[in-house]
């Protein structure tokens, strides 16, 4: 085995040799290729890897003449259609790329050499093998089959009609001739067309993958541009597709850069095909379209970036559907007055006592139950629950009811019983030594009979004793967190209602000295969020959904995260006062010895990967956004570095690092290194 190894590598080396060769030499090239393909089939796994890439690099290259490109073609048919057997994706992905490339120079020789079966027969078992896997393969093979589809589309279909425009080198079924023994002019013609539906259908399957659907659509503006014949169905299938159309309930970033993606490459077609022939009847249905994607992202954009969940909105709907379904609601007419009764009816007969007066039911197990051997608290909740669900007609004619008998006790008092006490105001009576303690006024005493004797009463005194608060219920930990989560997410709600003012308007005092939050107002409440995030108390924290225990502050981290980046734009502000006073509180952290692990690298790199896809060259707030961080790692330009590679963002990008280069000097030359390359490796 480990001479085995030896072997290939020693082979691996050898055939790296020989590429350099031809890089430096192309007229090699032909010689080199037609020696390599011996070991391309017969060696090791990596060195039929390297002879699929070169290969595929052979007939992509310009430096290699058409003519010697034809002949290396059919000398490379047999190593192309064993190579198509193989299962390792990266071979795969080079032989059908390199079959792409040949499948035009192959069709060419066949028109001229109407005889030559065995080659024709080779390439159509390559094309069906590379068809059959266009469904099954990994993904990364499935973009490479779509090329080789749309090479396959422009050979077998018919090109400019005009014969001043046709393009001598352009190989079309122009070029066939006619009664040709291996190409029938409609079966060709018709392979194309059901090649061409298929590819179009992965515009409008129900679970189509954004990758695959990206390379169609790059892979159909070449067909739009050189076969008109076929632009009208192409064009009108690319104007029935919308990326938003199939917009899952819930959206994540992930989900929301890729049908911007998405998006973005619908309209760059567009916007070429209008661009290359400005008379198109499709001009005015492409404008439309353009327009309602633009709306659309539009909605998209403002949907993520809503302060209200879907859930509240749920619930307000629903409360106003009670509402209205209570309005709508026919009220009841009030029922009729009761008839006048006698008010003493269903008195108790005897002395007329405070019980006797209140006591409206007639019930004699209820009227003879003892209220004192409940508890207080039980008392309260039942009153409390009569209160909320007794009829206000029953209680409007208890109440009439009460008060009846009272004003008919006052008007004919009747005869007091030994030991009742009157509920009318008596005389004075003058007072002797004997007499015992007077009456109270207006009859307001309690009588309470005793137990052991009969008619002895005892008054009892009600007095206003010293009140006290109950202490307050001791919370849990849990429940402790779970109150500073609400209270945090109610800061939140509270910034969106302050409007966003200007370093001049603002009435707080700037400078060094000035308090954080001196006035409760957006920039106040921004200040008690960050602070208490950096500053706050390094708690035990919550159990998340993982089961891994996450401390107050870093939730809150967290939560300024998802704020920031909702509606990155607007909130550039909160960023930029939260990673400075992350940055701060590390060095201060740092530099008193406390042991804590470095949280503005981490946050700052997160906040800036979730905002720099989504700029866009018209962002130039950004760059003092960049410039106000209070450290530029060299992770960070090296994203801005990614930016300047994007053809679309390029010039932002660029504006950045001169923009740095010129007002922060401690990363001046990082900059200058990083556009130096630029200049130098990627012109």
């Amino acid at each position: 085995m480990a001479a085995f190894q030896a072997t290939s590598d020693a082979q691996l080396q050898q055939l790296g040799e020989a590429r350099n060769l031809v890089l430096k030499d192309p007229g090699y090239w032909p010689q080199v290729l037609q020696g390599t393909l011996p070991l391309i089939t017969s060696g090791a796994i990596e060195v039929r890897r390297w002879g699929a890439d070169f290969l595929a690099e052979t007939f992509s290259t310009p430096v290699v003449d058409a003519r010697a490109k034809q002949e290396l073609a059919l000398a490379c048919l047999d190593t192309l259609l064993r190579l198509s057997n193989e299962t390792e994706t990266g071979i795969l992905k080079s032989v059908v790329q390199c079959s792409a490339s040949v499948y035009p120079i192959v069709f060419r020789h066949i028109c001229s050499n109407r005889n030559d079966a065995d080659t024709w027969n080779k390439m159509v078992a390559i094309k069906s093998k590379i068809l059959s896997l266009w469904d099954v393969a990994p993904i990364g093979v499935r973009i490479c089959c779509i090329k080789f589809v749309q090479r396959v589309i422009l050979v077998q279909s018919r090109g400019v009609t005009d014969p001043r425009l046709v393009d001598r080198s352009e190989t079309s079924l122009a070029t066939v001739p006619a009664n040709h023994p291996l190409l029938s002019l409609p079966s060709l013609d018709a392979e194309a067309q059901g090649l061409l539906d298929r590819l179009l259908s992965i515009l409008h399957e129900e679970h189509s993958e954004p990758t695959l659907i990206t390379a169609t659509l790059n892979n159909l503006a070449p067909l739009v541009k050189t076969r008109p014949p076929l632009a009208q169905r192409i064009i009108g299938a690319v104007l029935a597709f919308n990326p938003f159309a199939r917009m899952p309930g819930t959206i994540s970033v992930q989900d929301r850069l890729v049908m911007i993606s998405v998006e973005k490459t619908v309209r760059v077609m567009l916007l070429n095909i209008m661009r290359n022939n400005q008379q198109t009847p499709f001009a005015g249905r492409i404008s439309q379209h353009i327009q309602r994607l633009a709306q659309a992202k539009a909605e998209l954009n403002d949907s993520f970036s809503r302060k209200r969940s879907a859930t509240s909105q749920q619930d307000a709907d629903s409360k106003r559907q009670k509402v209205d379904r209570i309005s709508t609601t026919p009220r009841a007419t009030p029922p009729p007055p009761a008839p006048l009764i006698d008010p003493l009816q269903g008195m108790q007969p005897g002395p007329v006592t405070f019980a006797k007066l209140f006591t409206l039911a007639t019930d004699p197990a209820l009227t003879s139950f003892d209220g004192q051997q409940l508890p207080l608290d039980l008392v309260l909740q039942i009153v409390i629950g009569s209160i909320y669900n007794v009829d206000q007609a029953k209680l409007d004619a208890a109440i009439a009811m009460v008060k009846a008998r009272y004003e008919a006790v006052m008007a004919n008092p009747p005869a007091r019983a030994p030991g009742a006490l009157p509920l009318a105001p008596s005389a004075p009576q003058p007072q002797t030594a004997e007499a015992g303690p007077p009456e109270p006024p207006n009859g307001m005493a309690l009588v309470k009979a005793e137990a052991g004797g009969e008619g002895d009463e005892d008054v009892v005194q009600l007095q206003l004793g010293e009140y006290k608060l109950p202490p307050p219920v001791s919370l849990t930990t849990q429940q402790a967190q779970l109150a500073s989560l609400n209270a945090m997410e109610r800061m939140f709600s509270v910034i969106d209602d302050f409007e966003k003012t200007s370093l001049i308007s603002r009435k707080s005092k700037l400078g060094v000295r000035r308090l954080a939050a001196s006035s409760w107002d957006r920039e106040g409440w921004i200040s008690v969020l960050v602070r208490t995030a950096t500053r706050g108390a390094q708690d035990a924290g919550v159990k998340s959904e993982s089961g891994q225990a996450e401390s107050l502050p870093d939730i809150l981290r967290e939560r300024l995260y998802q704020y920031i980046i909702a509606d990155f734009r607007q909130r550039m502000d909160i960023a930029v006062a939260w990673l400075n006073e992350e940055w701060y509180n590390d060095k201060t952290r740092s530099s008193s010895g406390t042991p804590r692990q470095p949280q503005y690298q981490k946050w700052m790199m997160k906040v800036m990967d979730a905002i720099i896809p989504f700029l866009e060259v018209r962002d130039r707030l950004f760059m003092r956004t960049l410039s106000e961080l209070p450290e530029i790692p060299v992770e960070l330009l090296h994203k801005v570095k990614l930016l300047c590679l994007d053809p679309d963002r390029s010039s932002l990008g660029i504006q950045m690092l001169q923009y740095l280069a010129m007002f922060r000097p401690p990363v001046r030359e990082q900059c200058v290194d990083v556009l130096e390359d630029l200049w130098r490796n990627r012109k």
